[in-house]
């Protein structure tokens, strides 16, 4: 006989195989999508903000691990921003600082964020890379879109006439 009359079974993969790598494929999409988003901010709070503070609440729920090598950046963070609230009282104005606290503390989240999330799957950096580039080149192509009014609507990818994209902040 010969080997082609032995035709071979195909092996099904483990249950808990299949669940790690769809996962992973969950996880690498929603990191991607954030990234993406981070280049279309028009007005506050953006789009990127509302998903990544989302991102971030779900993710610790299901296990985020902050490394002891991440310990010493959320400690710094944090404690920036508690000197943040302490000269706060110094302030004769008040209405605008809450609101950069906030977003300050937001930020700090997301850098740890980021850092634990690619500490432990260094394999996102590519991702992270390729999604930035092509946040980049989409709101780069909207700003010059804008530029040469190709749409109707399109000044609002521009500021003093001149191209802006889709990252106004």
């Amino acid at each position: 006989m010969s080997a082609v009359a032995h035709e071979l079974q195909p092996r099904a993969l483990p249950p808990s195989a299949v669940n790690a790598k769809l996962i992973s494929l969950i996880a690498s999409a929603a990191i991607g999508i954030g990234i993406l988003l981070s280049g279309f901010v028009i007005s506050e709070p953006a789009p990127y903000e509302i998903y990544m503070a989302g991102l971030i609440a779900v993710w610790a729920l299901f296990g985020l691990r902050i490394s002891r090598a991440i310990v010493p950046l959320l400690v710094l963070l944090v404690a920036m921003n508690i000197g943040g609230m302490i000269a706060m009282t110094q302030m004769a104005d008040l209405a605008n600082t809450p609101l950069y606290l906030a977003v300050s503390l937001f930020l700090a989240f997301s850098a740890v964020f980021f850092a634990s999330v690619t500490s432990v799957q260094p394999s996102l950096y590519r991702l992270i890379f390729i999604a930035y580039v092509v946040s980049a080149v989409a709101t780069s192509l909207l700003g010059i879109a804008g530029y040469f009014h190709a749409f109707p609507g399109a000044e609002v990818f521009t500021k003093y006439d001149r191209a802006a994209g889709a990252f106004q902040g």
